[in-house]
C-alpha cells in the first residue's frame, strides 16, 4: 500500500515505557525521531491525547497530521535552534520559486502546538508552524500557545533573500493564544497568494519591547516578488492585543509593484481592546495607482487604545456596516476610529478614493476627529450615524507636511446623522459635526475643497456644526458654507 494511503499511531513507534508519561503530560523523552518516522512511514498521522515533547518535525506533500484536539499537544522540546521551528515544510532554501515544484496538499487538525514562551522568553525567529513552498494547506482546529516569535508563519523561506511562493492556504477555527506578551505575532504572512482565515481567535500577544509588525495578524512582505493577495479574513476575534504599537490585524504594501498585492476583506470580524484594530503602512500612492481594495465590513470595533483603522495611504478602502464603541462612552485615553492619510520620513501619504458609510460611532473620544482626514484625495462619508461623540465627528487638518504633497479634495459628506443617544447626559456642546486641525489640536480655520460636497446631513439641534469658529467651503456643484 502506497505510504500516502497508510495511517499510523505515533505511540507505534514511540518506546512502550514512555507511553503512561505522556498520557499524564510529564514525559521528558524527545519524541521527535518517532513522530518523524511516522510521518515518513504513513499519510495520516494520529498522534493520541498526551504531551510529546519535540524538536522540529518536517512535513511532507499529502499528510494528514492529526489528534484529539487540545488534549494532543506538542510541546517544544527545548529553547536551543533544534526547536526553532516545530512543523515546517520546507527551511533554508528547500523548495523553488516555481509553484509547480511546492509540497503541496497537507491538512494539520485537532493539534496543541505549546512554544512555552512563559519558560523560554521571546525569540524572532521560533516558529510554532513555518510553511513556506507550500499550495493547498489547511490548518484547522488547532491551538497555537505560548510562541515565542509566530504562531504560524507563511513565508518565503528561512534564509533571507529565498523566493519562495505560497498558494491557497486555509486556516480556520483556531486559537492563537500568546499566553504572556512576550512574542510577535499570531499569523505572519510574507507570501501567500488565496489566503482564508476563518472563525479564528487571536489573543494575549504582544511585546513591549518591539516598536512594530506586532499582532494578530501581520502581512509583511519582505521583497519586490512577494505577493499577497485575495485574502478572506472573516468571523475572528482580536481580543487584548494592546501592548503599545501591536493591531489586531496590520496591512503593509511598501513592495507593491504591479499585481502581487491587493485585495484584502476584513468581515464580521470582533475587535476588543487592541491597541490598533487594523493598521496598514504604505508608500506614497496617487490615483493612478494599483488599488490595494482593503474592505472592512460589518466588524465591531470595541475600546481600542488608539486607531481603529488607520487607512493611512491605501488605495481604494471601503469601510462599511461597522460598529465603532467606547464603553463606557468616552473611556480610553483618546483616539480616532478612522485615520486617513499619514506622514512618514517627512513624506505624505494621502489616502485613496476611500468610501466611509453605515457605520455607527458610539460614545468615541477621538483625538483630531472619529474620522481623521491627515490626507484624502477621494472620499466619501455617507449614511454613517454619529452618537454622543466628545469631540469633533469629521476632522480636516490643515497644518503643512514636511514634502507639501499632502492632499484633501474629492470629498463627499452626505447623509450622516449625528444624535445623541436615548437618556444620555452628554453636553451637547461638547461635539461637533466638523473642525479642522492643526499638528491635530482643534483650531479654528478656513478650510476650501474643491470638487467637494456637503450636504443633507442631520445634525441634531444643540449640536455644533462647525468646532472652535472654522469655516468650510466645499465648492462642488452643491455649495455648501458654514
Amino acid at each position: 500500500m502506497p505510504s500516502s494511503l497508510q495511517k499510523a499511531n505515533v505511540l507505534d513507534f514511540i518506546p512502550a515505557s514512555e507511553h503512561a508519561a505522556i498520557r499524564a503530560g510529564h514525559s521528558t523523552y524527545d519524541c521527535t525521531g518517532s513522530i518523524q518516522a511516522a510521518i515518513a512511514a504513513a499519510g495520516k498521522v494520529f498522534v493520541p491525547a498526551g504531551v510529546y515533547p519535540v524538536k522540529q518535525l518536517n512535513l511532507k506533500s499529502g499528510l494528514e497530521l492529526y489528534g484529539e484536539g487540545e488534549a494532543s499537544e506538542l510541546r517544544a522540546y527545548d529553547k536551543t535552534l533544534a526547536s526553532e521551528f516545530m512543523l515546517v515544510t520546507h527551511i533554508r532554501d528547500g523548495g523553488s520559486r516555481r509553484v509547480a515544484d511546492n509540497m503541496r496538499d497537507i491538512h494539520l487538525h485537532d493539534l496543541k502546538l505549546d512554544g512555552r514562551v512563559a519558560e523560554f522568553g521571546y525569540e524572532q525567529y521560533f516558529y510554532l508552524l513555518a510553511v513556506n513552498a507550500t499550495s493547498n494547506l489547511t490548518v484547522e482546529r488547532m491551538t497555537f500557545y505560548g510562541f515565542r516569535g509566530d504562531g504560524m508563519y507563511v513565508g518565503s523561506g528561512t534564509l533571507a533573500s529565498t523566493e519562495r511562493h505560497n498558494q491557497r492556504i486555509t486556516v480556520r477555527d483556531c486559537v492563537f493564544d500568546g499566553a504572556v506578551k512576550d512574542n510577535r505575532n499570531g499569523l505572519s504572512i510574507i507570501d501567500c497568494d488565496q489566503l482564508t482565515v476563518e472563525n479564528c481567535v487571536f489573543r494575549n500577544i504582544g511585546n513591549a519591547k518591539l516598536s512594530r509588525s506586532v499582532g494578530g495578524i501581520d502581512f509583511e512582505p519582505d521583497h519586490n516578488w512577494s505577493v499577497y493577495r485575495d485574502v478572506t479574513i472573516a468571523h475572528c476575534r482580536f481580543v487584548d492585543i494592546d501592548s503599545v504599537n501591536t493591531a489586531g490585524i496590520s496591512f503593509f504594501n511598501g513592495h507593491q509593484t504591479g499585481d502581487n498585492i491587493h485585495d484584502w476583506v476584513v468581515s464580521d470580524c470582533q475587535f476588543t481592546n487592541c491597541y490598533w484594530g487594523i493598521d496598514s503602512s504604505t508608500k506614497a500612492k496617487t490615483v493612478a495607482s494599483r488599488p490595494d481594495n482593503l474592505s472592512v465590513l460589518n466588524c465591531h470595533f470595541l475600546n481600542s487604545v488608539r486607531v481603529d483603522v488607520a487607512v493611512k495611504g491605501l488605495s481604494g478602502t471601503q469601510i462599511s456596516g461597522c460598529t465603532f464603541q467606547r464603553s463606557p462612552p468616552g473611556s480610553g485615553p483618546g483616539g480616532d476610529t478612522i485615520r486617513l492619510g499619514a506622514i512618514a520620513s517627512r513624506t505624505s501619504r494621502n489616502a485613496i478614493n476611500t468610501v466611509i458609510t453605515g457605520n455607527t460611532f458610539i460614545g468615541i473620544r477621538p483625538q483630531m476627529g472619529v474620522i481623521g482626514v491627515l490626507g484624502a484625495n477621494g472620499l466619501v462619508c455617507a449614511g454613517n450615524v454619529f452618537t454622543d461623540i466628545r469631540g469633533t465627528c469629521i476632522n480636516f487638518a490643515e497644518d503643512k507636511a514636511p514634502d507639501n504633497a499632502r492632499d484633501i479634495d474629492r470629498v463627499i459628506i452626505s447623509g450622516n446623522v449625528v444624535k445623541h443617544g436615548a437618556g444620555s447626559t452628554f453636553r451637547a456642546s461638547a461635539m461637533s459635526f466638523l473642525s479642522t486641525s492643526n499638528e491635530m489640536r482643534i483650531s479654528k480655520g478656513h478650510l476650501v475643497l474643491e470638487h467637494s460636497f456637503e450636504y443633507t446631513n442631520d445634525v441634531e439641534n444643540g449640536i455644533t456644526k462647525v468646532a472652535n469658529g472654522a469655516t468650510f467651503q466645499f465648492r462642488g456643484v452643491r455649495q455648501t458654507q458654514s
